[in-house]
């Protein structure tokens, strides 16, 4: 007697199934919401910074004497807090990019 014979196991995974046209349709619908949900409420986020600094810019009237190596002049105390928190970002993102761009992987040469 013969032993039958045993199909190899093979080593390529299973194909996944593609989507049906109808998953598809629902998937593209709901990225599309989101996306337009994302967008709005990025807008009413940014409007609403806006209106907060306007706030405090017609708020914070009050002039402070700012000296400096060189001399000295005032200012609008609010002034100097938004200028301060803008350079910061800008140098928080520069240095962010600085540090990833030296730190990414590189492939073989």
């Amino acid at each position: 007697m013969s032993e039958p014979e045993q199909e190899a196991p093979t080593s390529e995974a299973p194909t996944p199934e593609a989507p049906t046209p109808e998953a598809e349709t629902r998937l593209r619908r709901g990225l599309r919401y989101s996306h337009r949900t994302g967008l709005y409420a990025s807008l009413v986020v940014a409007i609403a910074t806006i209106v907060f600094l306007i706030l405090l810019i017609a708020r914070n009237t009050r002039k402070v004497k700012v000296d400096y190596a060189f001399g000295s002049t005032q200012a609008r105390l609010i002034w100097l807090v938004i200028i301060s928190a803008i350079t910061g970002w800008v140098l928080g993102i520069v240095t962010a990019f600085l540090i990833r761009r030296r730190t990414r992987w590189r492939g073989p040469a």
